[in-house]
C-alpha cells in the first residue's frame, strides 16, 4: 500500500497553531517543526525536547502546514505540484501556494534538501577548534593549537580551505612554531565519484622542515554520505618539495591518498570522525610521510562542542636527529557554523 505525504500551504492552517505532524508505525504522532530528511533520519524540532532524528523507515505518514522541498526519487509524480528534473537523475517538488501534493513515501529521497543536493545552490559550512595541547616525540612541551576549516559545497563542485598553527614553548629547543595550511577542490563526475585537486604547505621547526609544499590531484569516492555516517577516500599523484632548516633539501614525486570519516552513534549527536593524508615517495619507496587526526566531539550549547583530538604524524625517514612520530594530544572547545 503506498503511504502519502501531504504539503499544504500555510494559510490552511489557524494561526498561531501551525505545526507538522508525524505518525509512526507504532501509532505515535509526534508534533512540531520538519528541518528535512536526509539518509534514513527525518529531523524534526520540536518545542519540548529540541531538534529529534525519527527512523524513516519507521514513519507512516506526514502532513505539513509550511511550504516544503522535496527531492523525489526516479520518475516519480506526484498528484499536484511543480517538478523540476535534477542533475542526476530525479526531481524536485516545490508545492504551490494554494495547493496540495500527494507522494509515495518511498519515491521522498529528501525534505527540504541541503542547495547541493538539489543543484539549486551551495551549501557552507565551517569549524574553528581551540585547544590545549601536550605533546611527545621531537618536542615535549604544552602549548596552545588552533585550526579552522571551511567548507563549500555545491552540486558539481566541493571546495575547502583549512589551517592550523601551534605556538610552543620547550626547554630544550626554545620557541618553536608549526602550522599547516591547505586548499582541495573536487569535481564530481556523479553522486559519488570525483576527481579532485589539492595543495598544502607545511612548516615545522621541530621536524627541520621550513616547507613542505605538495602539489597533486587524482580520482576520489564517498563511500558513504549521510547525517549518520560519512566517509570518502582519494588516491592519486602528488609532487612534494621539502626545504630544511639544517639537512638538505629534496624533492620527489609521490602516491598520495586521503581518508575523511565521522560517524554519529544511532540517537545520538556525539561525532566520532578521523582524517589522514599521507605521501609515499615514489624515487625511495622507504620514504612515507602521514599525518592525521583521530576524536570526538561532544555538544556543549548552541554550536560549540567539547572536542578531544589526537594528532600523529608519522615519517619513516625524518631528518637526522628527529623522531619519526609526534603526537598530539588535544583538548578543547570547537564552534561550528
Amino acid at each position: 500500500m503506498k503511504l502519502a505525504l501531504l504539503v499544504a500551504c500555510l494559510c490552511f492552517a489557524p494561526s498561531g497553531a501551525a505545526a507538522d505532524e508525524i505518525r509512526l508505525a507504532n501509532g505515535d504522532r509526534i508534533s512540531g517543526q520538519i528541518k528535512g530528511r536526509a539518509g534514513d533520519r527525518l529531523i524534526v524540532a520540536t518545542p519540548y525536547a529540541g531538534e529529534v532524528a525519527l527512523d524513516w523507515r519507521q514513519v507512516v505518514s506526514i502532513s505539513t502546514t509550511q511550504p516544503v522541498e522535496v527531492m523525489l526519487r526516479g520518475a516519480a509524480a506526484p498528484t499536484l505540484g511543480t517538478l523540476q528534473p535534477l542533475y542526476g537523475g530525479g526531481a524536485l517538488l516545490v508545492a504551490p501556494d494554494a495547493s496540495a501534493a500527494e507522494i509515495a513515501l518511498e519515491d521522498i529521497a529528501y525534505l527540504n534538501p541541503e542547495p547541493h543536493r538539489s543543484g539549486l545552490g551551495t551549501s557552507y559550512e565551517g569549524r574553528a577548534t581551540l585547544s590545549a595541547t601536550y605533546t611527545s616525540g621531537n618536542v615535549e612541551s604544552e602549548r596552545l593549537y588552533a585550526d579552522a576549516e571551511l567548507t563549500a559545497r555545491a552540486r558539481l563542485y566541493r571546495y575547502s580551505l583549512s589551517g592550523k598553527i601551534e605556538q610552543r614553548e620547550d626547554p630544550v629547543l626554545g620557541d618553536t612554531s608549526a602550522w599547516l595550511v591547505g586548499g582541495n577542490y573536487d569535481r564530481f563526475l556523479d553522486e559519488r565519484r570525483f576527481g579532485y585537486g589539492r595543495t598544502s604547505i607545511e612548516h615545522d621547526e621541530a621536524k627541520d622542515v621550513d616547507r613542505r609544499t605538495a602539489l597533486g590531484a587524482g580520482y576520489g569516492v564517498e563511500l558513504l554520505d549521510a547525517p549518520a555516517a560519512s566517509l570518502s577516500v582519494r588516491g592519486g599523484l602528488d609532487y612534494v618539495v621539502v626545504e630544511r632548516f639544517v639537512g638538505p633539501g629534496e624533492e620527489y614525486p609521490a602516491a598520495g591518498w586521503g581518508i575523511k570519516g565521522s560517524l554519529r552513534p544511532k540517537g545520538r549527536k556525539v561525532e566520532l570522525f578521523h582524517e589522514q593524508e599521507g605521501f609515499w615517495n615514489l624515487e625511495d619507496t622507504a620514504a612515507v610521510v602521514v599525518r592525521s587526526k583521530t576524536g570526538v566531539r561532544v555538544p556543549l550549547i548552541a554550536r560549540i562542542n567539547a572536542a578531544a583530538q589526537l594528532n600523529v604524524d608519522w615519517e619513516r625517514r625524518p631528518a637526522p636527529g628527529r623522531a619519526s612520530t609526534d603526537r598530539t594530544l588535544l583538548l578543547g572547545v570547537d564552534y561550528t557554523w
